[in-house]
């Protein structure tokens, strides 16, 4: 049958769509402005501003640390003066839920084949400035880590764990989701907690302190904690009131020992730090002021661990947060005292864009950052 010109052209037309393909398609790129009590979304890796999504549990919540679940939807974010964590739905950012956990969250670790997070809780008000990284409010020392379970409907408080060192910030499962693994900022201690019930392990990672009771150190100071591989995680350490060294330790966990570090300058603080998606690349965020600030990437293999690249400015002071693509391609970094979004090159390390996160002269203190992996073609 020969076919005439009109439906010629409409075949052509209907055979070229794609019913999968939407020009509003985006990765979104979360970022919390801890002194604004919001969080800004924005598009990735144009940094168009798409929203910004109040955060007004009580009267002061400091948005801290968000987490996603892209694989049910959600995200999470710590209010951090509030004592709130509080969950949205991905697509739409539509508020859904809020649990109070106490006194001052801080930073997750999520698994959404099991909709289940633990939080970490403390703070750290009226320290030295740490180039302005210091959290605001009265000092409340926590030493419990709390699991809170999620659906489509809220949260819901599961167990607590009570641990005998005060300060927990870095918090994360373990690769197989078996293990919560946790350090202690005031005591210099590392937890491994199984969620089996098992006696939790804990071993020193300052070999100068041998006892965690009453101690105190205050030598590393372990900020965050990220898992490598099915035995290996890294731990930042900022180093920032005893003129220690900012280093990044590898640790075995299945046998609770360091494995090897890598020391930068005692001005450096190292703060929030990532893994490369696709190479054995760690990329960590140096809060240090007085030309110390920046960025740094690291490889590393069971035994070994050397720098590959480093990015610094006199510009970067009070370097916060860090998160990266899924293709490894872009690093996205908060600067608490700068009021900036930076993004870099992750293969290069070569500084791409820097984007003001609020007007002249407003203050913000963006915190932690966080994106989507994957592109969604649906969210609004």
């Amino acid at each position: 049958m020969r076919l005439k010109p009109f439906f010629i052209i409409c075949f052509l037309v209907f055979s070229c769509y794609d019913p999968n393909s939407d020009q509003t398609s985006e990765t979104k790129l979360y970022v919390c402005l801890q002194a604004q009590n919001q969080v800004a979304v924005y598009d990735a890796p144009s940094l168009e501003l798409k929203k910004l999504i109040d955060i007004d549990y009580s009267h002061k919540n400091t948005p801290h640390f968000i987490v996603i679940d892209e694989e049910n939807d959600f995200w999470f974010v710590t209010a951090m003066e509030g004592g709130y964590i509080a969950q949205y739905n991905l697509v739409n950012d539509e508020f859904i839920d809020t649990i109070s956990v106490g006194n001052n969250p801080a930073l997750m670790t999520i698994d959404p084949a099991n909709k289940t997070l633990f939080c970490s809780r403390m703070s750290m008000a009226d320290m030295p400035s740490m180039g302005g990284m210091g959290h605001m409010g009265m000092i409340v020392e926590t030493n419990i880590i709390t699991e809170i379970m999620y659906t489509k409907d809220g949260l819901s408080l599961g167990r607590e764990f009570i641990l005998d060192s005060d300060i927990l910030h870095g918090i994360t499962y373990d690769y197989n989701k078996e293990n919560i693994i946790t350090a202690s900022i005031t005591d210099d201690w590392l937890y491994k907690i199984p969620l089996n019930d098992d006696p939790l392990i804990s071993n020193t990672m300052d070999s100068l302190i041998t006892t965690y009771v009453e101690n105190y150190p205050n030598r590393l100071q372990p900020l965050q904690i990220i898992s490598l591989n099915d035995s290996l995680v890294a731990i930042s350490c900022s180093g920032f009131m005893n003129n220690v060294n900012g280093q990044v330790q590898i640790w075995n966990i299945q046998k609770m020992q360091a494995v090897i570090s890598y020391e930068f300058d005692d001005k450096s603080i190292p703060w929030h730090l990532i893994k490369a998606p696709l190479r054995k690349e760690i990329f960590i965020v140096l809060g240090g002021s007085n030309g110390e600030g920046g960025v740094a990437c690291l490889t590393y293999t069971a035994n070994e661990i050397e720098l590959k690249w480093q990015y610094m400015s006199g510009d970067f002071t009070g370097l916060h947060g860090i998160t990266i693509d899924a293709a490894g391609e872009y690093l996205y970094v908060s600067g608490r005292d700068t009021h900036y979004l930076y993004q870099f090159d992750a293969v290069h390390g070569s500084l791409i864009a820097s984007i003001p996160l609020a007007a002249e002269n407003q203050i913000v203190s963006p915190g932690g950052i966080s994106m989507m992996q994957n592109v969604c073609t649906d969210c609004e």
